[in-house]
């Protein structure tokens, strides 16, 4: 067993006419709370760690959510820009009824 381990007793110099003993069971007990303060600490970490990737993985899928509604509202006004513009050469071109048929991309707005 290292010598460094066997502690019976620990002496700690207060002054060179009073010293002051700290004993084994003391020691122990600062070990103890110093373990225990840093297995608290790594749980929380773990924990943090894990709620945190929980909330990336929620973002991520909102954002895809996103994005996916922004493409299809993307889709939307350029099918409604170029009916709007095909029915403007309709006007002008002099056509009558019946106007022309709405894109298939914007088809449902119509039904």
């Amino acid at each position: 067993m290292p010598t460094w381990l066997n502690i019976s007793t620990a002496i700690i110099e207060a002054d060179e006419n009073q010293k002051a003993i700290i004993t084994e069971p003391v020691i122990l007990g600062l070990i103890t709370l110093f373990g225990v303060i840093f297995t608290a600490y790594l749980t929380y970490l773990g924990v943090k760690a894990k709620t945190d990737r929980a909330q990336q993985d929620s973002d991520r899928r909102r954002m895809s959510a996103m994005e996916n509604r922004l493409d299809m509202t993307e889709r939307r006004n350029v099918g409604l820009w170029a009916y709007c513009r095909a029915l403007i050469d309709h006007i002008y071109k002099g056509g009558g009824a019946p106007p022309p048929d709405p894109p298939h991309t914007i088809k449902d707005l119509f039904d």
